[in-house]
């Protein structure tokens, strides 16, 4: 991969992190058995990645980028929901699944703008005085 000092995994694996209410990041890395199939044009020179919601809910659109990247950030489709990425290559044509993430739960903002600006009636003597 691109700009690794390190040896390679002896797996691949796909991890998912939230970044604030709006973002996951998302990276990735690949064995190297895994790496000279890439190499090798066995898989296309992208990947592509997308987030589902473990409960059904909605998943996000799928995002490519070049799989010696190593990581992209994913738009949240839904806060407050647990997800799950996928890794896509595509192999003689065929789209296929390689790799499923960890499940990560995308944070709320805080509650409605209501919830976020409510303050005592204590807080609001204070601030008047």
């Amino acid at each position: 991969m691109a700009g690794l000092s390190r040896p390679l995994p002896a797996e691949d694996r796909l991890v998912l992190l939230p970044k604030n209410p709006g973002l996951f990041f998302v990276f990735w890395q690949f064995s190297s058995g895994r790496a000279e199939s890439f190499r090798n044009s066995v898989f296309s020179a992208e990947v592509e990645l997308s987030l589902a919601a473990t409960d059904g809910g909605p998943s996000s659109s799928p995002v490519k980028a070049r799989w010696d990247e190593g990581r992209v950030y994913l738009p949240v489709p839904q806060q407050g929901r647990s997800y799950l990425a996928s890794l896509y290559v595509t192999r003689n044509g065929a789209r296929e699944r390689l790799l499923e993430s960890n499940q990560a739960a995308a944070p709320s903002a805080g509650g409605s703008p209501d919830d976020r600006a409510y303050a005592s009636l204590e807080f609001h003597k204070r601030v008047n005085k």
